[in-house]
């Protein structure tokens, strides 16, 4: 019996002579093959290589915020509308653009375009007036409404242009390409 004592003693010390230590461990060499699985616990990791646990019920709604500055005066309704009107005398054979323009603060939202014999005043012209819409400054606002006329040979006429212009804050020129037409 005191052989066997000495035999499981001595297999014992050989056995916790060859533990390995966490710091004889070089980075990386031990790999997912290498570990049991069901081995590791929650606290063998940080908490942020941990799955997120369910979300928690909303919290109660936190305190009003301290109210802001008041805002400047702005201006009151839409303002003003003018209506301005341009006509320009045409001969036969003369061709040429007619533009109304709005007055500095306000922009153009609309007009219309139209030939008058000149010695009747009878607007039985539309032929001369080949396109018309609203005039666009280059950064794409309305500033007037334009005409474009050739008088091929309807005799001496009048054409009038008129302009809707609205003074504003803001103006959209999203509808640019519809603003013009063409007449044939």
């Amino acid at each position: 019996m005191a052989v066997v004592a000495v035999l499981l003693t001595s297999a014992g010390s050989a056995t916790a002579a060859r533990l390995i230590t966490g710091k004889q461990i070089k980075n990386s060499s031990i790999t997912s093959t290498d570990i049991k699985n069901g081995s590791l616990q929650r606290g063998d990791f940080r908490s942020s290589q941990l799955p997120a646990g369910p979300r928690g019920a909303q919290g109660p709604a936190g305190a009003n915020g301290a109210p802001g500055p008041p805002g400047g005066n702005g201006t009151n309704g839409f303002g003003l509308i003018r209506y301005l009107q341009t006509a320009n005398p045409f001969s036969d054979g003369e061709s040429d653009i007619v533009v109304t323009v709005c007055p500095a603060g306000t922009f153009a939202t609309g007009g219309a375009a139209w030939a008058a014999d000149t010695a009747t005043g009878a607007t039985d012209h539309p032929e001369v007036i080949t396109s018309d819409g609203i005039a666009y400054s280059d950064a794409g606002i309305g500033v007037g409404y334009f005409a474009g006329v050739n008088n091929v040979a309807s005799g001496a006429v009048d054409v009038i242009v008129d302009a809707v212009c609205a003074n504003a804050s803001q103006v959209s020129s999203s509808v640019r390409g519809k603003a013009r037409r063409a007449r044939r």
